[in-house]
């Protein structure tokens, strides 16, 4: 669910069979909401097509070149000339692949990693990354058979702490979940969190599985772990969002809805999702309505509407304190002066009315 192109593979495991050194996945918020949230499915790969096909040898050939100059160019270059030297070096072949897959020549990639994999049949890494570059272009079947090996050849005493073992687990789930498959999406969604227990990722995830199992409070208890651990995570909050929504409590959908929107500002859904909630003036005048006909419950769920929606409505504020006020709701009352006063420092019925409330400023 996560992006997994070339940069997926810019820091991977030590070469070798054993879970040594630090495995991680390079799950970065800005590739989740490319890969997760805006494409409204669960696993979307960006397969990166040949350039090659489209353009003539020359340029080809002109940008390998180029690419050559580059330090990563030259890393391959140097890997090229140790695998020469030792073609029987199943981990040169490995390190070597991942520096193909990073540069992007993603068929030189496979070849590499398939030859590792002949050389040592229990390169659990050799087949992980064939996994990953399974993925990105568009081979989930292939993808799915290699995570299934790592899991089998990482299976011992050691599977509890093994990470490319969690790693093989979450692709699994991913696939699993994309074709809708939620059962098995939760088991391995599971299996890998009992790996690795703070990935915020998994989490969500799962609380996908959940959602698509029609288990809204089990989804809700992951997306709040999801939070725990990652907590301006934007794909999180507007899940858990949506599933305030579908409840019809809109005031709990728009602040997480407004905390998506602000983690990920160049994204269209959740300032979509906002502005289906309606515009904060309308929610202020139906307050103001409520107000005057007493009904200040109501009032006070219209003006936390409108400031979830904009937190920086000054109306919306001045509603609520006047409502928590004339309710009774001292406290409430208290705090929403205070935080008008903290968007007008001027505001003299603020200041008034806190003194009038037994407060200071």
């Amino acid at each position: 669910m996560q992006d997994i192109t070339g940069d997926a593979l810019e820091e991977t495991t030590p070469a070798g069979d054993a879970p040594t050194g630090k495995t991680r996945r390079t799950r970065s918020r800005s590739d989740r909401i490319d890969a997760v949230l805006w494409w409204a499915v669960i696993l979307s790969v960006a397969a990166v097509l040949g350039l090659a096909g489209l353009f003539g040898y020359s340029v080809w050939q002109v940008r390998q070149e180029e690419s050559l100059s580059t330090p990563a160019g030259r890393a391959i270059q140097d890997l090229k000339a140790r695998v020469k030297a030792t073609p029987n070096n199943a981990d040169l072949r490995v390190r070597l692949g991942e520096a193909l897959a990073s540069a992007g020549l993603y068929e030189d990639a496979v070849g590499q990693l398939r030859t590792a994999t002949k050389l040592n049949p229990n390169h659990n890494g050799a087949y992980l990354d064939l996994g990953i570059l399974a993925l990105e272009q568009r081979q989930p079947k292939s993808a799915e058979g290699y995570f299934k090996k790592v899991i089998e050849l990482t299976t011992g005493d050691m599977e509890g702490v093994n990470q490319r073992r969690e790693q093989a687990y979450f692709y699994l789930g991913s696939i699993a979940l994309d074709e809708e498959r939620y059962e098995d999406a939760a088991a391995n969604l599971k299996a890998a969190l009992r790996i690795r227990r703070d990935a915020a990722d998994t989490y969500y995830l799962l609380a996908y599985a959940y959602k698509g199992m029609d288990n809204k409070d089990a989804a809700m208890k992951q997306l709040d772990a999801a939070l725990a651990f990652d907590p301006k995570y934007p794909e999180a909050h507007y899940l858990m969002g949506q599933i305030y929504l579908e409840d019809g409590d809109k005031i709990n959908a728009a602040v997480h809805f407004r905390l998506a929107a602000d983690n990920a500002p160049n994204q269209d859904l959740p300032q979509e999702a906002l502005a289906g909630l309606g515009a904060p003036e309308d929610a202020v005048a139906q307050g103001r309505a409520d107000l005057r006909e007493k009904r200040y419950q109501a009032a006070i769920e219209a003006a936390l509407l409108a400031q979830a929606i904009d937190p920086k409505n000054v109306p919306a504020v001045v509603l609520h304190a006047e409502a928590a006020e004339a309710s009774g709701e001292t406290s409430a009352a208290i705090a929403a002066y205070k935080q008008l006063l903290e968007l007008e420092p001027k505001n003299q019925k603020a200041a008034e009315a806190l003194k009038r409330l037994g407060a200071t400023k």
